[in-house]
């Protein structure tokens, strides 16, 4: 059956194969293009959280070597300090030292009398009783080299005297020193806790 003469003559068949033909183009959009299209759309936005996924991981990397470092310095100074703290092994070496100390800022000792080091925590605790004579601000300047020297130890108790009608200007001196000490080191050199 023709339905149209002008300016072609177009069949029923002709119709239905272009409306097959319709058809067959819109399901293959339909099938073919827009999954295509939601992929490629899935893909882009892949890619993009994969780009984040890795500045932030970059970002990532770079704080823990800044932490891994500050850990090194870390682990460095405390190092460097427990090397610095006296402990049972340097006693006689710090008792020479209050010594020198004392006669370089010209105290006159006496006496040295080291008690016995008894353990507090992790650490051991050493009084020395020291006696001498001296002026007095030879005296502060004696106490300040110390504490410069090692700030692990502390003035416990003291006392100055001088008879009133003395004509010099020595007094007589009486201190403790508190010493705190880390176990000897084949003991195990501990900080911290017990």
């Amino acid at each position: 059956m023709i339905i149209c003469h002008r300016p072609w003559k177009i069949y029923d068949v002709d119709a239905v194969g272009a409306a097959g033909v319709l058809v067959f183009v819109l399901a293959a959009i339909w099938l073919v293009l827009g999954p295509w299209q939601r992929t490629w759309n899935s893909y882009r936005r892949l890619a993009d959280e994969r780009m984040a996924v890795g500045a932030k991981l970059r970002d990532d990397v770079a704080k823990l070597e800044q932490v891994d470092q500050g850990t090194k310095d870390l682990e460095q100074t405390v190092g460097d300090q427990l090397a610095r703290a006296p402990n049972a092994d340097s006693y006689s070496r710090l008792l020479s030292r209050i010594t020198d100390v004392a006669k370089e800022c010209q105290l006159e000792l006496l006496s040295v009398a080291p008690q016995p080091a008894t353990a507090s925590g992790a650490y051991l605790v050493s009084d020395v009783q020291i006696g001498g004579r001296g002026r007095s601000r030879d005296f502060i300047l004696f106490l300040d080299r110390l504490a410069q020297e090692n700030p692990y130890q502390s003035l416990w108790a003291c006392s100055l005297s001088r008879v009133p009608t003395a004509t010099e200007p020595l007094c007589d001196l009486a201190w403790t020193i508190r010493m705190y000490l880390l176990p000897a080191a084949n003991d195990g050199r501990a900080g911290g806790g017990s």
